[in-house]
């Protein structure tokens, strides 16, 4: 990362905050402080993050590409041992107290914090603010509204809510995370539609319209970021361009060029300058 970066942006439906910090150490995200009830997301891991919470300093470990909602309690970030880059997503009270309601959720709304979950909604949800952040395709108000309201649902599911029966409705949990795990292994091969409805046990036919329910994005769209998301860390982890391409079933050229600018608003070469300049100043 060539510096720091706070991005912040308000929908009638939420606030949100995109930010990427190089500094490590006591502050180094500024005092940071999470709101009740905030969708906090992080792409990068984190051995040691310090925090502080109902008047306590908490020590534990952020893995990458997880998150969670914050709880009744706000979270003051502390400190951490290396860069970070993460999304905080504040829903409206309206937004909240809607997708409460629908889910008759409201003995499971003022919970814990929930944290270090690997949520496919969320994960859609954050990857579309930075986006929005970094100067790729503008986030409407209609769909940062529907992510929204996955993602609640889903963080309200983990704290024992239970979505009502519907005619058609989203993959729930269990399929969800079975269908990610699958894209996951399977990033540098031919991911085809078929296959990951034969993941999710659910008919053909309806895959795409219950993974776009569950998670706001297309399958198409999902598989993208998550291969994306796999060339950046390869990027950042000393791996060619090529290497980067290759791992997540790319031959170097104008296509991944696209798709990674697509996700993160630079090319990939631009992408591994920032990374070197980044650890030359770390060094």
């Amino acid at each position: 990362m060539s510096k720091s970066l706070i991005y912040r942006q308000n929908w009638s439906a939420a606030g949100a905050t995109y930010g990427r910090t190089n500094r490590v150490g006591r502050r180094s995200i500024d005092g940071l402080t999470s709101a009740p009830f905030a969708l906090d997301f992080a792409f990068r891991s984190h051995g040691r993050t310090v925090v502080e919470r109902c008047g306590r300093i908490e020590e534990r470990p952020i893995r990458a590409l997880t998150g969670g909602a914050v709880g009744v309690e706000p979270v003051l970030f502390l400190e951490t041992d290396g860069p970070s880059e993460f999304v905080e997503v504040r829903p409206a009270s309206w937004l909240r107290n809607e997708v409460v309601e629908d889910l008759r959720a409201a003995e499971v709304a003022e919970h814990e914090r929930v944290w270090n979950s690997p949520d496919p909604a969320l994960f859609a949800l954050a990857v579309r603010v930075r986006a929005d952040a970094l100067g790729g395709p503008q986030l409407g108000a209609l769909e940062l509204e529907q992510l929204i309201r996955n993602a609640l649902s889903r963080s309200l599911e983990a704290v024992g809510a239970r979505l009502r029966p519907k005619a058609v409705r989203g993959l729930d949990a269990r399929r969800l995370d079975r269908v990610t795990e699958f894209v996951d292994a399977h990033l540098d091969g031919d991911l085809r539609l078929s296959a990951l409805a034969d993941v999710a046990a659910v008919s053909r036919h309806h895959f795409a319209r219950m993974f776009s329910l569950a998670t706001g994005l297309t399958p198409h769209a999902f598989v993208a970021a998550r291969r994306m998301e796999r060339a950046a860390e390869a990027i950042r982890t000393g791996r060619s361009i090529a290497q980067a391409a290759a791992s997540v079933g790319y031959a170097p050229g104008h296509r991944f060029r696209a798709a990674f600018a697509a996700q993160f608003a630079r090319a990939p070469n631009r992408y591994a300058q920032m990374v070197r300049r980044s650890v030359g100043r770390a060094v």
